[in-house]
């Protein structure tokens, strides 16, 4: 199966190491301050153990697993408190708990740190909880009633992240994360050359207030080497019955590919995993959260290689906000 998932499992070493290092950050309180913390991650993560940097680092550069998941963190020691009943982040003085530390580390391995500007005023690290009153909502990280279908990270994107980072504070529904890798496709070539062509409308899902800065049509669904391509798709948006033809039958293969390659990962508190956006697609299916306060819990954050792509849509070199 081309979705392959790797697992990190931080030894009783390792996990003296990380939580010196953790005590040692959070030891100013300027860190809790997420720009200020991302700022500073990069250097910092270099201090975490060789082994763990080498994984993450095997994982960026070979494009052979789908998802890199680290379990045996030593983080959320006193549990990780009431799940949000909002957006924490949107509110001013907006702190990092042990965990967000760690995955803010991890994830400075494979890359910057990047936020949007229609996204959660620009937060880098976004809530994913239920919300009731976004529950019937299809398409948000915030629902819970309806599947959330295979999709890139913020597809529509042209300066999107090539990594999704997310970390659990609370799983206790246990609803899994779907991966599913684009690796082993079979396409004729006329399909792969429609799937190639700038010819598809992607799509934001309702996390994005956008702004009309971004062109969401006209896009091509494959980018890259012909013989191992990228993707960028957006099922839960896309309109399928708007297709005929070759690329009708293209889409509905690449769907009925991610749908045969899905992996499930029970994600547990304090573990991560690690997206590669750019081969894989991600989704979650329908599930019933648990009262207030005790619901499912994951912070995300994306990690792009390159921030210089994107300098045109950010308002200053120094910014991570891009305009979307």
């Amino acid at each position: 199966m081309p979705t392959h998932i790797s697992t990190l499992v931080i030894n009783e070493e390792e996990a003296a190491q990380i939580r010196a290092l953790l005590d040692e950050i959070s030891s100013d309180p300027r860190n809790l301050d997420q720009f200020h913390f991302v700022e500073h991650s990069h250097v910092l993560a270099q201090e975490l153990p060789r082994r763990v940097r080498a994984a993450f680092y095997g994982f960026n550069r070979s494009e052979t697993s789908s998802a890199l998941h680290v379990t045996g963190n030593p983080v959320l020691a006193d549990g990780p408190g009431p799940t949000p009943t909002d957006y924490p982040e949107e509110r001013p003085g907006y702190l990092l708990n042990d965990a967000q530390l760690l995955h803010g580390l991890y994830g400075s391995l494979l890359g910057e740190p990047i936020s949007f500007t229609s996204q959660r005023k620009g937060s880098i690290f976004t809530t994913i909880t239920p919300l009731p009153r976004l529950s019937q909502v299809a398409n948000s990280s915030s629902g819970s009633m309806f599947d959330f279908g295979f999709h890139i990270e913020d597809a529509f994107h042209p300066t999107r992240a090539e990594f999704i980072g997310l970390t659990c504070m609370r799983n206790d529904e246990q609803a899994a994360t779907t991966v599913s890798c684009v690796d082993g496709i079979e396409l004729t070539e006329e399909e792969l050359d429609a799937l190639f062509e700038p010819q598809f409308d992607i799509g934001h899902n309702p996390i994005h207030a956008t702004s009309g800065v971004i062109e969401e049509d006209r896009l091509s669904v494959l980018f890259g080497p012909r013989e191992r391509p990228y993707v960028r798709i957006n099922f839960a948006t896309l309109e399928l019955e708007k297709y005929d033809g070759v690329p009708r039958t293209a889409l509905e293969k690449l769907r009925q590919h991610f749908e045969d390659n899905r992996v499930e990962l029970m994600l547990k508190t304090g573990d991560c995993v690690y997206i590669d956006n750019f081969r894989c697609a991600h989704a979650r299916d329908a599930f019933e959260p648990l009262p207030a306060g005790r619901s499912r819990w994951l912070s995300r954050v994306v990690f792009a290689t390159d921030l210089r792509k994107s300098r045109q849509l950010r308002q200053n070199t120094v910014a991570r906000a891009i305009a979307a």
